[in-house]
């Protein structure tokens, strides 16, 4: 498969991450064959980590009553491995803990906060005055404040986001509209905004 597992990395802890994870559930039968796992539970928990992370809102009677059964086939086939607190925390309680937000909790991730840190040291070194520590944050805040800007973020040429395919029972577990409800409403939005955009760009 490629993977570098438990490898130490100097000044950045193990090979361990989620592309690791990633690559790690997207073929559970080579999994299986490697780890000498059960390729069942290895492809449930690839379906419940998709359903989390997809960014859909998830039907959570359904979701509950699948993980309690990965729980229950979790201790049946590893009853002598002791549950990991995570796993224990996704099984048992992710149910409430999904239920208790208003947002899909795939939405809640620190990919955005991460991916701004690389911005932030170039802004740092590129867009502020270095006399002092209140002019360098104030410029700082300034410049994120502009690249953050819905108007100004709607003229940058945006990259398509390469969806992978979800697993069918991965569906299942989620509030999903139809592909073509989809597109309609994206249709519509990028309309709404355009129009919106060229009649404040008009008015400046």
């Amino acid at each position: 498969m490629g993977l570098n597992v438990d490898i130490v990395r100097q000044g950045a802890g193990t090979s361990n991450d989620g592309n690791t994870a990633r690559k790690f559930f997207e073929n559970p039968t080579m999994t299986a064959e490697i780890t000498r796992l059960d390729e069942n539970i290895i492809k449930i928990f690839a379906v419940i980590l998709q359903a989390m992370t997809s960014g859909y809102n998830i039907n959570i009677t359904k979701f509950a009553q699948y993980t309690a059964d990965t729980a229950k086939l979790f201790v049946e086939l590893y009853g002598w491995y002791y549950m990991p607190v995570t796993v224990h925390k996704i099984l048992i309680h992710g149910s409430e803990i999904i239920k208790s937000f208003i947002v899909p909790i795939g939405k809640l991730s620190e990919e955005a906060q991460e991916a701004r840190n690389k911005d932030f040291k170039g802004f740092r070194e590129n867009n502020t005055r270095k006399c002092s520590k209140e002019n360098t944050n104030i410029d700082l805040l300034h410049i994120l404040l502009i690249s953050s800007d819905p108007y100004i973020s709607s003229l940058r040429n945006i990259l398509k986001r390469f969806n992978k395919t979800l697993f069918p029972e991965t569906m299942e577990l989620l509030k999903i509209e139809s592909p073509e409800t989809f597109n309609r409403n994206d249709e519509e939005a990028d309309e709404c905004f355009d129009d919106g955009s060229k009649n404040e760009a008009n008015s400046l």
